[in-house]
């Protein structure tokens, strides 16, 4: 990997550090995330959700409002209609254990992936008109579902939309429309998953209601799960979101099912992070939408009786075992195809398509980018028609190159790193070869080189208590506010060993100082640290690791080269 380093000065660390009152080495962390002011220091390290934005600032929240408090007080039927991943669960999720507070006739609708697809459906819209729905909800989408929403309008249901995805090129006929991410709403913040989406309305409900957002906090334990999961920037709104969030489920002030999900996944409650989110529970959250129905997540995250919560933990859990099992096999077939497809010589964009499980080829898609570097297609093919589920690279929009292939696709929708579509199989060719064309004109040979950003170069003395306390300081970490990286160089290597034969465990040292070190999955590195003559250089994250309740600096690995003096 091509090491990158921040232009910042010296200088500038200099003055900053004086100003903030900070060793140079947290100043310039600080000053690597944009931190150059008193103010803008005191707003990121602000432990108080005291900085969200008034929720009415969001474009049609006053018609949505209204609508659900009236709705509501003249008991509507009123069906919220969610995704199937994460965000889609954990705001439906939302969205209906508060409105069941207020009306009983409130139920949800969740489309099944492989038989409806991404969205709201044509089937879903039925389903509500033979229950007789008077308002439709949907949660994290339906901003492009214009043939969908006015289907239901025709049929005399109303629809609200709360979504954050971008727009199409016109709106559907909705009664309201939140999104930030439309083009002419001036919400001070537009990177809200669709679990913040729905938080800003149940705030703006309870201040209509009751003159205070109080009784929207309680739902914080969902929102930061959600937006966790949704790999959204953790800036602003989302990290304040988020950190109140994880704070509530340390002190296991959430739900019973999140508490049961950590039980299953081994990990503690009280020590929950943005990592444990992403790797444990929202893999088995997605599994029950990637492999069948996705109400069991809902009916795990809205239940009040730990037994259920219990049961159905343990259902997520073994259906993410077997997610995990397919996922597997698709990969396999997928890198098999990548080197028989393009040989050694590959384009600058990758599409692939096969009779796979679609639950799977978001999951696949991303192991293939990272394999790669490059923007990947994963379609799934059955009966003539594909299901695809994308992934980029940073500098390549994604949503962007569909809009310019899509006189080829059925539909498709997304953002600029992650993106699905719907194409005819006999499609597929021209789709392939515009997409590839479009990645030709806008990618770089820059921008296929693999980096890593360090934030800054490190003595082993520097990796001290105090900085795990300034870095415990810094969380929630997340993109945007990445975990920050760091460098050694001409280290020394001791007791090198091969984990589970892939992973690597060694120890560094520096005089009388001695640090371990784990690197995941790093096995073509193992000889370049047998020599323990050989001295390297080291990019790494510090973190504690706990073995018998005693805690240590860890050093995780991110990539080992040679030490050239």
């Amino acid at each position: 990997m091509k090491w990158i380093y921040p232009d910042i000065s010296a200088e500038d660390v200099l003055d900053y550090s004086r100003l903030f009152r900070l060793p140079l080495l947290h100043t310039r962390v600080l000053l690597n995330r944009n931190i150059r002011s008193l103010p803008a220091l005191e707003q990121y390290f602000n432990k108080k959700d005291a900085t969200l934005y008034d929720p009415f600032l969001i474009q049609d929240m006053d018609k949505a409002v209204e609508m659900l408090i009236r709705g509501c007080k003249e008991k509507k039927k009123i069906l919220i209609y969610g995704d199937y991943d994460v965000d889609g669960v954990t705001s439906t999720s939302i969205l209906y254990l508060f409105l069941r507070t207020l009306n009983e006739n409130v139920y949800y609708y969740i489309p099944e992936r492989e038989k409806e697809g991404y969205g709201v459906s044509t089937e879903g819209i039925d389903h509500a008109i033979e229950q007789g729905i008077d308002l439709i909800i949907t949660c994290d989408c339906g901003i492009t579902a214009n043939a969908e929403i006015g289907y239901a309008v025709r049929n005399g249901i109303a629809v609200i939309i709360t979504d954050h995805h971008e727009q199409g090129e016109s709106l559907p006929d909705a009664a309201a429309i939140l999104d930030p991410k439309r083009r002419e709403d001036s919400y001070p913040f537009r990177e809200l998953c669709g679990a913040g989406v729905v938080f800003k309305l149940l705030q703006a409900i309870c201040l209509s209601l009751y003159g205070s957002a109080e009784k929207a906090v309680p739902f914080l334990d969902l929102v930061a799960i959600g937006t966790a999961a949704d790999i959204v920037p953790l800036v602003d709104e989302n990290r304040c979101m988020v950190r109140a969030g994880l704070e509530r489920i340390r002190r296991q002030n959430c739900r019973p099912g999140i508490l049961e999900l950590f039980n299953v996944c081994k990990m503690s409650a009280e020590e929950i992070s943005v990592v444990n989110i992403v790797f444990g529970l929202a893999p088995r959250l997605n599994a029950v939408g990637r492999m069948g129905n996705a109400s069991r997540a809902i009916t795990l995250l809205t239940t009040e009786d730990r037994k259920i919560a219990r049961d159905f933990s343990i259902i997520l859990h073994e259906e993410n075992a077997e997610r995990q099992r397919v996922e597997r096999s698709v990969t396999r077939e997928a890198v098999a195809q990548v080197r028989e497809k393009y040989g050694e010589k590959l384009p600058k964009a990758l599409v692939l398509a096969g009779e796979w499980h679609p639950g799977v080829i978001g999951i696949v898609s991303s192991k293939i980018k990272d394999c790669f570097n490059r923007p990947v297609f994963l379609i799934a093919l059955s009966e003539g028609a594909g299901k695809g589920s994308g992934r980029s690279i940073t500098g390549f929009d994604l949503h962007a190159a569909l809009t310019a292939c899509s006189t080829h696709l059925s539909a498709y929708g997304g953002h600029q790193m992650a993106a699905g579509l719907t194409v005819n199989e006999e499609d597929i060719p021209k789709f392939e070869a515009e997409f590839q064309a479009y990645a030709q004109a806008n990618i770089s040979d820059e921008m296929l080189e693999p980096v890593i950003e360090v934030d800054a170069g490190i003595t082993l003395p520097e990796i001290n208590s105090r900085l795990m306390d300034f870095l415990h300081d810094m969380e929630p970490f997340g993109p945007g506010n990445m975990r920050p990286k760091f460098s050694l160089h001409g280290v020394s290597v001791r007791n090198a060993a091969l984990l589970k034969d892939k992973h690597l465990k060694f120890t560094i040292r520096d005089n009388n100082l001695n640090l371990n070190c784990i690197g995941w999955n790093m096995l073509t590195k193992y000889e370049m640290i047998m020599d323990s003559s050989q001295q390297v250089d080291l990019v790494f994250v510090p973190t504690i690791n706990v073995w018998n309740d005693v805690k240590r600096i860890q050093l995780v690995i991110k990539d080992i080269r040679p030490h050239i003096a």
